[in-house]
């Protein structure tokens, strides 16, 4: 015969070991990230940083693969108003590279292109500048929001969490929405939410933006802000 303490000891340690199977679960699902939460952590690590600085590339290809632009280019960044992108592009089957160039001391902004003298202008503004493509524009100007439009790349819509994954060594979050209307891939880096790549999917073509040696709050040579073509501080982003 089961004798009813028995089993109302047995009935109790079974409920805890339910609950404790279920408990890490529940955390698990808990600790899971939004995709709505890690754009505004990855805007708040850009907004927040003191300086920045990277060596990065961006790829476009025709919609049958083929190449179509590679763009070599470096960022340099340091608050209160000290900028510069510096790109070269190079297209298929060789030719002389284009270089771009847009920078501020401080004080003024500048900018200059390899078949373009050098022009002032009243400040950094990169949306409507006629340079540089769409890579210029995603991580400058979520480093200093006057640096572009209305719209930056954390207002992505219909963004999703589509999984975890591990790009040349960092472990990253991946998300997929829309920007400006077109289709967005994002991998942003876990331990810092910087975006380490990126790829648009544009009506007429595709870009890849993979950025590389980021460094953030880092001490940066005020030299690299006094550009001139003429007598270089830094030279050209170099394969």
């Amino acid at each position: 015969m089961i004798n009813p303490k028995h089993l109302a000891m047995s009935i109790a340690a079974a409920s805890l070991l339910a609950a404790s199977v279920r408990a890490p679960v529940a955390h698990a699902q808990t600790d899971t990230p939004t995709a709505g939460a890690l754009l505004r952590k990855m805007a708040s690590t850009y907004a927040e940083a003191h300086s920045y600085t990277d060596n990065s590339v961006a790829n476009y290809r025709n919609p049958d693969g083929s190449e179509r632009l590679a763009v070599e280019f470096k960022t340099w960044f340091a608050r209160p108003a000290h900028f510069r992108i510096d790109a070269k592009s190079t297209r298929p089957g060789g030719g002389t590279p284009r270089r771009e160039v847009m920078w501020s001391d401080g004080s003024m902004a500048r900018s200059w292109a390899s078949d373009k003298p050098v022009s002032s202008r009243p400040k950094v503004q990169l949306a409507g500048s006629g340079m540089f493509g769409t890579y210029a524009y995603h991580v400058p100007t979520l480093l200093d929001a006057s640096f572009g439009g209305t719209k930056r790349l954390h207002d992505m819509t219909s963004a999703e969490l589509a999984g975890e994954e591990n790009f040349e060594g960092t472990d990253c979050y991946r998300i997929r929405g829309e920007f400006q209307g077109s289709p967005y891939e994002l991998w942003l880096g876990k331990a810092d939410h910087a975006v380490r790549k990126l790829i648009a999917k544009y009506r007429d073509h595709e870009m890849e933006e993979i950025h590389r040696e980021i460094n953030l709050n880092s001490a940066i040579s005020l030299e690299v802000f006094r550009f001139a073509p003429e007598l270089e501080a830094v030279p050209p982003p170099k394969k």
